[in-house]
């Protein structure tokens, strides 16, 4: 059975106030109205997932709840501090662990690490600007992870890793300021 793999980064967000740190920061006025936009996309298109496994950051959680309150269809949110800031590697170990049976699964993460797995799974450059968009069918996405190399292995050996093991073709690819 095919399953979808939905890798999202999350929404913009606010560097107003210098004393928080990070993982803290909020989302700005763009990324509160980016991501409704978004979430409509994604319901338009019949994307919207059983399982978030998301980020632990502020940013990302927060994009999360409002790509909620957008969807009628409420999905299974999992926070994760393995997903903050996360290598590609790291997130298909989360895949691989966490994805169960659900048929469809959002990362809801970071760049660059979001950036480079949507470039590797669809075997081209992909910009994950923020609030953008990757879907993918997946084969198999227990075949993801875990994957049996070093997470500091050079990508060219993630990239040898993913191409025997799984199946993925990119079905959609969006952003704010292109839809």
């Amino acid at each position: 059975m095919t399953r979808q793999l939905i890798l999202m980064r999350h929404a913009k967000s606010d560097h107003d106030d210098p004393s928080l740190s990070d993982h803290d920061r909020p989302l700005s006025k763009r990324g509160r109205r980016a991501t409704p936009k978004m979430a409509d996309w994604l319901d338009q298109h019949g994307c919207v997932p059983d399982l978030i496994l998301c980020s632990s950051s502020f940013r990302t959680r927060e994009t999360a709840e409002l790509l909620l309150d957008h969807w009628d269809k409420k999905p299974v949110v999992v926070s994760s501090p393995d997903l903050y800031l996360s290598s590609p590697h790291t997130m298909l170990e989360v895949i691989g662990t966490e994805s169960g049976d659900a048929a469809s699964v959002m990362i809801l993460g970071h760049n660059p690490g979001i950036s480079a797995l949507a470039s590797m799974l669809a075997d081209r450059s992909l910009e994950m600007v923020t609030a953008a968009v990757a879907v993918f069918d997946v084969d198999d996405l227990g075949k993801l992870g875990p994957v049996d190399l070093p997470e500091h292995a050079p990508l060219s050996h993630l990239m040898e890793h993913l191409a025997t093991q799984c199946n993925c073709k990119l079905t959609h690819f969006a952003a704010p300021k292109t839809i």
